[in-house]
């Protein structure tokens, strides 16, 4: 059995939506990782330079902008 204290390495799947043909990543990322964490390996993965909209769902919550201008922090 494994010590709970340690981090746990979750496998991530990175898609781009409305693109042709689909671009995408697969990722791993410790469970003690942070959101801003995750914005930095999406970024390194994707080969983005931080200027590219994005947003994450997190238990159905939504983070981050998607459009200029209109930022996402709850959608019910």
């Amino acid at each position: 059995m494994s010590d709970s204290s340690e981090p746990v390495i979750y496998q991530l799947k990175v898609v781009l939506l409305g693109i042709s043909p689909m671009i995408w990543r697969r990722i791993l990322v410790s469970s003690d990782s942070t959101i801003e964490d995750l914005h930095y390996t999406i970024q390194l993965a994707m080969g983005w330079e931080d200027i590219h909209l994005h947003h994450f769902i997190i238990h159905g919550k939504q983070y981050g902008i998607t459009q200029p201008g209109q930022t996402h922090l709850n959608k019910t």
